[in-house]
């Protein structure tokens, strides 16, 4: 049980009353002596006394005083001219409880002194002398106390004790010996048993949803494959119509070519009892002529003005060193006239500077020019055919200053490449599968083996691209092309007198793709008959049973179809170069 002050009196007085009272007693000076002030042992407050706060300290780290003249005169007018009978406990500790048993406190005579400081005191203390009442005994103010704060507890009980004698418990029904009810055993069994159905109902519409997706699916799939075969069949019969329609469209074409292709031949310069003669396999006799021309140089090249490079160091060492130039120079060749003609100076420089070494140097340089750019056709043109202008447009720029760089392209094009003269190599008699193909062109690879024919292929079409990005550069400044576009036409009227192999297509397409443009524009009237000549007899002639004849075949049938009916021939992108 807490301890504190509280008003014994009746009238309770307002909280801003009793907090005046007490903040009096802590800060103001001892009362004096009027009438018997006592001290009693404080029950629990009424909530008037915890809503004044008199249940806590009001002032922390002050011990309390006695209440003063004026704290008790200003409480009384406070509470409505009513007077109040205040009691207060004896000196202790804030917050300590009330002793339990302890003295009244006696009246003690204050000090005259303080007892004297004006008369403004004095009068209040007189004032409230008549308003404080004695207050009685201890033990009567503990009772009066005790009952008070007991009665309101009691009536609590007897009304707790009242309404719970007015409860009924009901027990509920006491469980069947067998455990659970039938009746609700039975609706569960029934409830289990609707479960069980319902999931092997689902389960079975499911397993027949499956069988019937299955029973789909197998029929879906024997209708394609007998499309399939059905297909594969009517291919096979309309290429072997194809092909004896091609054989004997072939024949009639050579029959009437003798009057077909007179203004053609005349315009390129060669007999059309040439153009007939060539057969299906091989050349004709002036590519094989052409050839050999370039075939005489290169072994001059190699037997004569290689042993005197190689037997002087300081013109090896010299050479090398401008190989390394040029072929840099022409790997980073860019789609800009500004910076091609910048590379083709610079090579020029290079040729300049070697002449002054003597003619065999010279000689040796160009062909080291020829060869960098072929084999910058061979690595680069192949994958992307567009980077053939720049390159066939740098060795163009070069040839106007140097025409002996004409014949050295064209050495090393007819040695890595027999489809720019446009020759067939026949296998002779004994040559292994090997050899043949060393002769048509064919590569090994780090390993020793020979490359694969999709990588031949793709070679020899960036070496055909770059011939005819030659041939259709147009003419430079006020400088002619050193090697026009007339060797364009003549190359397309000897491939369409040969029979095509697997890699024929591949070549004329991309021939029409660099050059067709060119072409077109120099020989309006004649190029028509020949690509008439092309569609009619020479593409149903290409292979159908070789993969990859099948596909370059129908690649050059849908670009055909375009010209046909666009009436041009589909260019190449990177025909027109930039200025800059």
């Amino acid at each position: 049980m807490r301890y504190g002050l509280f008003l014994l009196s009746d009238d309770v007085p307002p909280p801003a009353t009793a907090a005046t009272a007490v903040r009096g007693l802590y800060r103001e000076a001892p009362l004096t002596p009027p009438a018997a002030i006592a001290v009693v042992a404080s029950l629990p407050l009424s909530p008037a006394a915890h809503k004044s706060g008199f249940a806590t300290d009001p002032l922390p780290g002050r011990r309390p005083r006695a209440l003063t003249l004026a704290s008790m005169a200003a409480a009384g007018p406070a509470a409505g001219g009513k007077a109040r009978n205040w009691r207060t406990h004896a000196r202790c500790s804030i917050g300590m409880p009330f002793p339990v048993s302890s003295s009244p406190v006696s009246p003690r005579p204050l000090d005259e002194d303080a007892y004297g400081r004006g008369g403004r005191h004095r009068e209040l203390a007189e004032r409230v002398k008549v308003r404080l009442r004695c207050g009685g005994s201890i033990s009567e103010a503990r009772a009066s106390a005790c009952q008070a704060y007991a009665c309101p507890i009691q009536k609590e009980a007897e009304d707790v004790r009242v309404f719970l004698s007015g409860l009924t418990i009901s027990q509920p029904p006491a469980a069947p010996a067998g455990g659970m009810d039938p009746s609700v055993a039975d609706t569960l069994a029934k409830v289990d048993q609707m479960r069980r159905d319902f999931e092997e109902r689902q389960n079975a519409e499911a397993a027949a949803r499956e069988k019937a997706a299955k029973e789909r699916a197998e029929a879906k799939a024997k209708e394609l494959e007998e499309a399939k075969l059905k297909e594969r069949q009517q291919l096979e019969e309309s290429q072997r119509s194809a092909e004896e329609a091609a054989r004997k469209r072939i024949d009639d074409e050579k029959a009437k070519l003798a009057h077909a292709v007179p203004e053609s031949a005349q315009a390129i310069g060669v007999p059309a009892a040439a153009l007939v003669a060539a057969g299906s396999t091989g050349a004709s006799g002036p590519a094989l002529e052409w050839a050999g021309k370039y075939r005489r140089m290169y072994r001059q090249l190699m037997d004569e003005v290689a042993p005197q490079i190689e037997g002087n160091k300081d013109i090896k060492a010299a050479c090398f060193k401008r190989r390394g130039l040029i072929k840099r120079g022409l790997g980073q060749l860019k789609d800009s006239w500004e910076f091609i003609s910048r590379t083709a100076d610079n090579i020029k420089g290079i040729l300049a500077e070697s002449a002054r070494s003597g003619p065999v140097v010279e000689q040796w340089m160009l062909n080291l020019v020829a060869k960098a750019v072929v084999k910058q056709a061979e690595r680069e043109v192949a994958v992307t055919h567009h980077a053939a202008y720049p390159l066939a447009a740098a060795a163009v720029l070069i040839m106007q200053d140097y025409p002996q760089l004409v014949d050295m392209l064209m050495v090393r094009l007819v040695k890595k490449c027999p489809y720019v003269i446009p020759e067939y190599i026949r296998k002779q008699p004994g040559q292994s599968v090997g050899d043949f193909k060393r002769a048509n062109g064919y590569k090994e690879n780090e390993s020793g083996d020979l490359e694969t024919e999709g990588i031949y292929s793709e070679r020899m079409a960036g070496m055909v691209a770059l011939f005819a990005a030659v041939v259709q550069t147009a003419p430079l400044g006020n400088r002619p092309n050193p090697f026009p576009v007339r060797h364009g036409w003549t190359w397309l009227a000897r491939m369409l007198n040969l029979a095509p192999r697997t890699v024929s297509p591949l070549l004329v397409q991309t021939f029409l793709s660099i050059a067709g443009a060119s072409m077109a524009a120099a020989y309006p009237r004649q190029l028509p008959k020949l690509l008439t000549l092309l569609v009619s007899a020479w593409i149903p002639a290409a292979s159908a049973k070789n993969p990859a004849a099948v596909a370059s075949r129908y690649n050059l049938t849908g670009f055909m179809e375009d010209y046909q009916r666009t009436g041009k021939l589909k260019e190449c992108p990177g025909r027109n170069i930039k200025a800059r």
